[in-house]
């Protein structure tokens, strides 16, 4: 390896912002202008023009390499390599489903294991089917020749199960959360009690179910609080507003859309419970921010979050409706639950920094180059 590669610049695959705006996107806005940070003489980004307000908002437009965006198998087995290959770089950093299987040594962080989605999600549209295909065919290589990161034991099991991947080369980073901005709010909770769900067009979030068991609440427990649903629902909102006066509770049921970071917060740390029932994590930062916040969970189980949450205060329910509605009786019933939830479940969430995620991945980052 030559001296130009082992100090060749670290590159971070921005490729996903403004495209992406779940899970991925978020945690790249908050892990790169810390990367740059910690060396901005060392770092460069590679994004696509949908992603340059990003770069801009981020600070860190002028160490970027802007793209044309691309078919997510092109971005990742050609473009980014090739992009990679002309910076010289002595490592990437990317999210990608499938890493590249040429270029620099790459970090692949892996939010999740694609095959426990999509054992829950079968599809017949051929499009989809044919980038299952792809993944199919190219993860495990991906996998092998990458240095891998994930965010909890549970992921790094599934891809040891699923992939073959040898335990000793997956390495356990856990993500953050901004506990300045997610944080119990100094007037307690709203004078006008509600519960608050976070969802989007996926239906993991199954915001339908969530719904349902407000409608339960709300009839077999005589429940006087209200439903705030946040998010971009996409087409789903319509059929949201659809059920709800189906359920009669058109008047308790509130669809804000996409939040601020701000307003976000302001709801997790307000609400009589956060409601998280997704059926699938890869960590959780969704609750793990509420739980910052110093908000009550209702949540259902997976391995994850159960991982990322031990210790906090969580009423864990049946994926069912009158599960759930059971729950939201308890919470309100209980006001004591909410205090204790404020002091233990924002303990818990301390434990978590993107400070120390960023370091843990910028060591990882310099060693593989200097490989």
């Amino acid at each position: 390896m030559t001296r130009r590669h082992r100090e060749g610049p670290l590159v971070l695959d921005l490729g996903v912002l403004g495209v992406n705006t779940k899970g991925v996107a978020r945690v790249l806005n908050e892990l790169a202008p810390r990367l740059f940070a910690l060396a901005p003489e060392r770092y460069r980004a590679v994004c696509t023009p949908a992603g340059r307000p990003g770069l801009r908002q981020l600070g860190i437009e002028d160490r970027s390499v802007v793209i044309r965006r691309v078919p997510g198998a092109a971005w990742e087995q050609v473009v980014l390599p090739g992009a990679c290959a002309r910076l010289g770089a002595g490592a990437v950093y990317s999210h990608q489903e499938c890493g590249a299987l040429w270029g620099p040594p790459l970090l692949l962080h892996v939010p999740e294991d694609p095959e426990i989605r999509w054992g829950r999600e079968p599809t017949t549209d051929l499009r989809e089917r044919t980038r299952r295909g792809y993944s199919r065919l190219l993860m495990d290589r991906s996998l092998a020749r990458a240095e891998v990161v994930v965010s909890t034991a549970a992921t790094r099991d599934d891809l040891v199960r699923n992939h073959h991947l040898a335990p000793a080369q997956a390495t356990i980073v856990p993500l953050g959360v901004d506990l300045d901005r997610f944080r119990p709010a100094d007037g307690g909770r709203a004078d006008a009690p509600f519960f608050f769900t976070l969802s989007s067009s996926d239906e993991r979030d199954r915001t339908e179910l969530v719904l349902r068991a407000f409608g339960r609440y709300r009839s077999v427990h005589g429940g006087r609080c209200r439903l705030v649903i946040g998010g971009s629902l996409g087409d789903r909102a319509e059929g949201l507003r659809r059920l709800a006066a189906e359920l009669g509770v058109s008047d308790q049921v509130e669809l804000p859309g996409r939040l601020t970071d701000d307003a976000l917060a302001g709801c997790n740390t307000r609400a009589v419970a956060t409601v998280h029932p997704s059926s699938d994590e890869g960590f959780g930062l969704q609750p793990l921010e509420a739980m910052a916040g110093g908000s009550l969970l209702i949540a259902t189980r997976s391995a994850p979050l159960e991982e990322v949450a031990a210790g906090a205060l969580i009423l864990w329910v049946d994926p069912t409706a009158d599960a759930m509605a059971a729950a939201m009786g308890r919470a309100e019933d209980d006001p004591a639950l909410a205090e204790r939830a404020r002091t233990q479940n924002r303990q818990v969430a301390e434990s978590f920094s993107w400070d120390r995620t960023a370091a843990s991945l910028h060591g990882m980052l310099v060693d593989l180059a200097g490989r």
